[in-house]
């Protein structure tokens, strides 16, 4: 008998979409999940005449009233955090800085017909609201902007950075940033973990703590736990690093004196040795099951689970590994459907599956493969993965039937960074590729807005656009909006200088500020700008 979760996994031949009505393309994409119909008409009201920003008190009022559902976070004790302190040693200001380096970056900020030419000294901010007529600030985090991702509840902002001394040409070819080297090179490779404070009045960061990870190679990306502790605010990041291992570090809510801390050992890391001989096996993709497991994947096409410390006597054995391909699993993504779990398995072959948790040897079916390394989005509210579909798009596919997707952006530039809410759950995404340009757009009205004979790809808007002066150091970044076609692009360059490419982007996940979003380059500058008009 079929279980309502194999139910989740729908076989192909499937009609097209867009030659049924609005019930039967529901029924199709979602099935008869009780109450997700209203939900859905509610969404189409809520945010059909959305186009480019979050309205914030509209948004805060319709969650109150549960007409617009966010993610739930568990609450714990903190007596029940299994997870060590950091283990480290506190170092100045000045000798973070001799470790790092501290040069400048002169950008030229454009709006409007109006220039400024500024000098951003390593570590500094300027608030561009003047500048641009739009409510944004520019910081020079010093470094390689590898990852970024904000804490699921209050205002704090983790920025994973790499620093290269031969400079950014050097370190994008270093292969102490891959996990095939089998180590980082710490005298080559230094990274840290900035963690900021956001102010929403002033649309400013501040720095309030920075871990020092050289020890583990660079981070290519990071994840907080999502749960709340009930006593302070204390918190848990997660990252995956060049090591070939997931690292966890307690972030309690009392600042040491020094904000710099040298990291020699982590609250936690998972790890896997190959079971052929005595060395590592390193992991290639991570993502977070729940506030109690993580999904990891290898190099050798394995994927396996590991309960984290405080719900496992041994947390440090998988609960189970299970092999899916031949080749490296480049991403991994988890998606809450219904009552079941979808996982989202994309390897560096032509083969991706979408695997049920709930019966990972039987339920599966193999997708459409991406050529992109950049892991796929899961947004709740939709029931959707989003992710770039091949080097240029950016497409979706519905839990329900995930070997059908459909696109909802297509450029002429390799998509290097892009995000959705992943708690909050509002439909706006945000797009960064290589050419130095920065979209915003809904989706929602391709999904459930605008009539099917008009949303074949969704309308985006470039909000910033980074490029590079003659003299090859001095980058400009220009605020003025520009309205594009959805389906075509002009061609800005035949390649791309590596110091304007959009590395990283991520939405504010609080409402407090819930229309802000951080969006960093690879030549360490990074925006924030919080674009609800009502702010400016």
């Amino acid at each position: 008998m079929t279980t309502e979760g194999e139910k989740l996994l729908l076989k192909p031949n499937l009609p097209r979409t867009r030659d049924m009505n609005f019930v039967g393309r529901f029924h199709q994409n979602y099935g008869f999940e009780e109450g997700l119909f209203e939900y859905l008409l509610a969404q189409k009201e809520i945010w059909g005449d959305k186009l480019f920003f979050v309205d914030e008190n509209q948004f805060r009022a319709v969650a109150n009233e549960r007409r617009h559902l966010t993610r739930d976070l568990v609450v714990v004790e903190k007596s029940s955090l299994m997870f060590a302190e950091v283990e480290g040693s506190e170092i100045s200001e000045n000798a973070f800085k001799s470790q790092f380096g501290s040069e400048p970056k002169e950008v030229i900020i454009a709006a409007g017909g109006n220039e400024s030419r500024e000098i951003l000294e390593a570590g500094n901010s300027l608030n561009m609201s003047t500048k641009t007529k739009r409510n944004s600030s520019i910081l020079n985090v010093g470094g390689i902007i590898t990852a970024l991702k904000w804490l699921p509840y209050g205002p704090f902002l983790a920025i994973a950075v790499a620093y290269h001394e031969g400079g950014l040409s050097n370190a994008v070819k270093s292969p102490s940033l891959s996990v095939f080297s089998g180590g980082s090179n710490a005298t080559e490779i230094k990274s840290c973990i900035q963690l900021y404070k956001y102010d929403s009045t002033a649309t400013s960061l501040t720095l309030e703590r920075v871990l020092i990870t050289s020890s583990f190679g660079a981070a290519s990306s990071i994840n907080w736990l999502p749960f709340k502790v009930k006593e302070d605010g204390t918190c848990v990041l997660s990252a995956l690093f060049t090591d070939g291992r997931v690292h966890f570090f307690r972030i309690g809510s009392s600042s040491p004196e020094s904000k710099y801390i040298d990291v020699k050992s982590s609250s936690w890391t998972i790890s896997l040795k190959d079971e052929r001989s005595d060395s590592s096996l390193p992991i290639t993709a991570y993502d977070i099951f729940d506030e109690s497991k993580v999904i990891v994947g290898t190099i050798d096409g394995a994927i396996a689970e590991f309960v984290l410390p405080g719900f496992d006597d041994h947390p440090e054995i998988p609960s189970f590994v299970n092999y899916v391909a031949d080749s490296a699993i480049n991403t991994i993504t988890v998606g809450r459907v219904f009552n079941g779990h979808v996982l989202l398995v994309n390897t560096a072959t032509t083969r991706s599956f979408a695997i049920l948790y709930e019966n990972l040897r039987q339920s599966r079916v193999e997708v459409a493969y991406t050529v992109s390394d950049l892991p796929p989005r899961y947004h709740e509210g939709y029931r959707i993965f989003i992710y770039p579909d091949s080097a240029e798009t950016i497409g979706y596919s519905f839990a329900r039937h995930p070997q059908q997707k459909q696109s909802l952006l297509l450029q002429t530039e390799l998509v290097s960074s892009f995000h959705t809410s992943e708690f909050l759950n509002h439909p706006l995404a945000i797009v960064g590729n290589v050419a130095g340009d920065f979209y915003v757009m809904n989706i929602a009205r391709k999904i459930i807005g605008v009539p099917k004979a008009h949303n074949r790809l969704v309308l985006p808007l470039r909000i910033w656009s980074f490029s590079l002066e003659t003299d090859r150091t001095t980058l400009r970044l220009s605020g003025d909006y520009v309205p594009t076609t959805a389906d075509k692009s002009n061609v800005a360059y035949s390649f791309t200088p590596h110091e304007i490419g959009i590395s990283a982007c991520a939405w504010n996940e609080d409402f407090d500020g819930s229309s802000t979003y951080a969006m960093g380059t690879y030549s360490g500058l990074l925006v924030l700008e919080r674009l609800d008009p009502a702010f400016n």
